[in-house]
C-alpha cells in the first residue's frame, strides 16, 4: 500500500510540473520551467539540492542552467568540465543514469569543487535527450549524506528527464522559428536586400512553389524561378538527400540542415531550412567548400601530428592549474612504464616521478615559467616503473586569462636517455683523450730513454723501439674494434696494455693470474682500459716497471653470486719492491688518472675502487658487475 501511495504521489508531482509547463510556454521562461522542475524533484526525493546542466559542445563544458539550493554564483554562472572523468559526461555517453552513493569513495570520476563546498556526498545523473535521441544535458539530484538511491527513485528521475526533453525541444524550436521569422520579416523590403545577401535564400510555399529566391551564388537572375515549382526548377533534387530534407521539414515542421554536394558540381553546399508560421519554408544555403576543406585539412594535420608524436615518441601533457586536471598522452604514460589509466595524472604524480636530486630544480623552473610567462624548458631524471633512471627533456608554455592568471599549460616531453649518456661519454672521452695523449707522449719518451740505455747500437735501439711502438698500437687497435660488435676479454686487455707499456723487458717482473675469456662490453672496455693504462703508465714512470728488483702482480677473479645477486669481476693490482720517494699516502700520484679510478669508474660502471700508496708501491683494487651471458660486463 505504501509503495502504491508513493507512486501516486510522484505521478501527482509530474502532473503539477505538466500544469506549470502549460502555463509557461514562452521560450524566455525556459529557466523558470527547469527551476520549477528541480524544485518538485527535490521536494519529492526529500533533498534540498538539484540542478539541470546544459551541454556546451563548443566548450566541452556543461552550464548550470537551473537549480535550487545552491549558493549565489552557481546557477546561471558555473561551468563544469565534461571530460571522460566526468560523471555527467559518462551518463550522457552511456545514455543511462549514473549513481554515486558516496563521492568520497568514488574512484571513477572527478567532481567539481563547488559540490564539495556545498557538502554534497551522494548524487544521481540522469541524461536529458531531445526527440531523436539528441543529447541536451543532465538532470542531477544531490544529497548531503550517504544515500542508496532505490529503483523507484531512478525510475522517477528517468521519467522526469524524458518529460523535460520534449519541453526543452519545443521551446528551442520556437526560438529558432522566431529567428527565422525575424529574418523573413525583411522579405517585403526592397529587392536589393535579397539581392545583397551573402548567402542563398529561398522561400517555399506548402506546395513547394518558389515564393522568393536569391540565386546569387549560382549566378542566375533573381526573378527566374519565382512562381515555379521547386521540383520543376530542380528536378534532380527529387529523391535526393536535399529533397528528402525539404519534404521532411515541410511535413514535420522542424528545422533541419544538410551539407551536400550537388550532382556534377565540385562545390559543397550547406543548406538550412526553417518552418514559418504561415506554412511556408525558409531555405538558406551557402558555399561550404572552403570550410569543409579546412576541416579535412585539420583532420589530416591532426593525423600527421598524431603520427609524428607516436613515431617520435613524444609525450604530451595538458594541465589546468585552476582545477588541477591533467591529461597525458599515451606516449607520456609509457615514459614512466605505465599503461594508460594505471595511475592518476596529476602535478604531484609528475613531481614524485622525478629523481630526488632533480625534483626541486624541475619544480622551480616550472614555477618561474608560470610567473614570468617564459617558455618552460628543463632536463631531469625520472625513476621508471622498473626502477631504471631515465633522462627526460620537457618543454611547455602557459596560457593566461584576461587578468593574467595562468589557466592552462601544454607541453611535450621526450626521452633522451641514450643521447644524454652518449653526450656524457663523449665529454669524458674528450677529457680522457687529451690526458691520454699527454700520457702516451710521456710513456713514449720514457720508453725511448730506457730503450736507448739498454741498446748497444742504433740498430738494436731501432728494433726494440719499433717493437714497443707496435705493442702500443695494438691496444689502440683493440679499442678501435669496439664499434664493430666484437667483444674483448679482460685477459686480452690487460696483457695487451702491459705489453704496450714494457714489452719483453718486463719478463720476470710481472705476474698475471686469473680466468681467461671474461668478455667485456664496449662501455666497460673504454673506461677500464683507460684506468689500466693509468696504473701501467704510473708503474712505468714511477713504480714497479721503473725500478730494478720491483715486481707487479695483477690477479683477477670471477665471483658468480656477488652483491645484488649479480656476478662480479675483481681485479687486484699490487706493486712491490718499489722505493717510494716519500711516505705512503695520497699526494704524489693524484690527478686525472686517480680521478678516473676513484670517480669515473664508480659513476660509469657502478664499480667499487680503492687506490693507495703503500710503503713499497701502489696497490689498487677494482670490482665491477658483469652479466651471466658469456661473462660479458654490463
Amino acid at each position: 500500500m505504501a509503495e502504491r501511495n508513493e507512486i501516486m504521489r510522484r505521478q501527482r508531482a509530474l502532473a503539477r510540473f505538466g500544469d506549470f509547463v502549460l502555463d509557461h510556454d514562452d521560450p524566455c521562461e525556459l529557466a523558470s520551467i527547469l527551476t520549477e522542475g528541480c524544485r518538485l524533484i527535490a521536494e519529492e526525493l526529500e533533498t534540498d539540492l538539484a540542478k539541470v546542466i546544459e551541454i556546451e559542445p563548443k566548450r566541452e563544458t556543461g552550464f548550470v542552467r537551473a537549480g535550487i539550493g545552491w549558493n549565489k554564483g552557481i546557477v546561471g554562472h558555473e561551468r563544469i568540465s565534461l571530460t571522460e572523468r566526468s560523471s555527467e559526461a559518462y551518463a550522457i555517453a552511456r545514455a543511462e543514469p549514473v549513481i554515486t552513493n558516496d563521492i568520497a569513495a568514488e574512484t571513477r570520476f572527478h567532481f567539481p569543487e563547488f559540490l564539495r563546498d556545498h557538502g554534497v556526498v551522494a548524487l544521481v545523473n540522469v541524461p536529458i535527450f531531445l526527440p531523436g535521441r539528441r543529447p541536451w544535458g543532465v538532470l542531477q539530484v544531490d544529497t548531503r549524506e550517504v544515500r542508496e538511491f532505490g529503483r523507484e527513485d531512478i525510475e522517477f528521475l528517468t521519467t522526469y528527464a524524458m518529460a523535460l526533453g520534449p519541453v526543452i525541444d519545443r521551446l528551442l524550436v520556437v526560438v529558432e522559428r522566431e529567428e527565422a521569422e525575424r529574418r523573413l520579416a525583411r522579405r517585403d523590403r526592397p529587392r536589393r536586400v535579397v539581392e545583397g545577401m551573402n548567402e542563398g535564400f529561398g522561400l517555399l510555399a506548402p506546395d513547394f512553389t518558389i515564393l522568393e529566391d536569391n540565386e546569387k551564388l549560382l549566378g542566375r537572375p533573381v526573378s527566374d524561378p519565382v512562381g515555379r515549382s521547386y521540383w520543376d526548377v530542380y528536378p534532380q533534387a527529387k529523391g535526393s538527400d536535399l529533397g528528402n530534407m525539404l519534404e521532411r521539414a515541410m511535413s514535420e515542421r522542424i528545422p533541419l540542415s544538410l551539407e551536400h554536394q550537388p550532382e556534377g558540381s565540385e562545390l559543397w553546399i550547406e543548406t538550412r531550412v526553417y518552418p514559418i508560421v504561415d506554412g511556408s519554408l525558409a531555405v538558406f544555403w551557402r558555399d561550404a567548400t572552403a570550410r569543409r576543406e579546412a576541416r579535412e585539412n585539420l583532420s589530416k594535420n591532426e593525423e600527421w601530428l598524431r603520427s609524428a608524436v607516436e613515431v617520435g615518441r613524444v609525450g604530451l601533457w595538458d594541465w589546468d592549474p585552476v582545477t588541477g586536471r591533467v591529461a597525458w598522452s599515451k606516449e607520456h604514460w609509457a615514459m614512466y612504464g605505465y599503461e594508460v589509466g594505471e595511475i592518476e595524472p596529476s602535478y604531484d604524480a609528475w613531481l614524485d616521478s622525478i629523481h630526488e636530486d632533480d625534483r626541486a630544480r624541475a619544480d622551480a623552473e616550472l614555477r618561474r615559467s608560470m610567473e614570468t610567462g617564459s617558455d618552460y624548458s628543463c632536463e631531469f631524471r625520472v625513476v621508471h616503473r622498473d626502477g631504471a633512471i631515465r633522462w627526460l627533456s620537457g618543454t611547455g608554455r602557459f596560457f593566461y586569462d584576461e587578468e593574467g592568471r595562468p589557466v592552462r599549460m601544454t607541453g611535450a616531453m621526450v626521452d633522451f636517455t641514450e643521447q644524454r649518456e652518449m653526450r656524457d661519454r663523449l665529454s669524458a672521452m674528450v677529457t680522457e683523450l687529451q690526458h691520454r695523449t699527454r700520457n702516451l707522449i710521456g710513456v713514449v719518451r720514457a720508453m725511448a730513454d730506457r730503450t736507448m740505455r739498454s741498446s748497444a747500437d742504433l740498430e738494436e735501439f731501432d728494433a726494440k723501439f719499433r717493437s714497443r711502438l707496435d705493442a702500443m698500437a695494438r691496444v689502440q687497435g683493440l679499442l678501435s674494434r669496439l664499434g664493430s660488435g666484437d667483444r674483448i676479454a679482460f685477459d686480452e686487455l690487460i696483457e695487451t696494455e702491459l705489453a704496450a707499456l714494457d714489452g719483453e723487458d718486463a719478463g720476470g717482473k710481472i705476474r698475471l693470474e686469473g680466468p681467461r675469456g671474461i668478455r667485456l662490453r664496449s662501455s666497460t672496455v673504454q673506461t677500464l682500459a683507460l684506468a689500466l693504462h693509468e696504473l701501467g703508465a704510473n708503474a712505468l714512470k714511477h713504480g714497479a716497471l721503473a725500478q730494478e728488483g720491483a715486481r707487479l702482480e695483477v690477479v683477477w677473479s670471477f665471483e658468480k653470486d656477488g652483491e645484488g645477486g649479480r656476478p662480479w669481476l675483481h681485479i687486484d693490482w699490487r706493486e712491490s719492491g718499489v722505493t717510494m720517494p716519500q711516505a705512503p699516502g695520497p699526494g704524489p700520484r693524484s690527478g686525472d688518472g686517480r680521478e678516473l679510478i676513484e670517480h669515473a669508474l664508480p659513476y660509469q660502471l657502478g664499480a667499487r675502487t680503492n687506490f693507495s700508496l703503500k710503503a713499497d708501491g701502489a696497490h689498487c683494487t677494482l670490482a665491477l658487475p658483469v652479466s651471466q651471458r658469456g661473462h660479458e660486463a654490463v
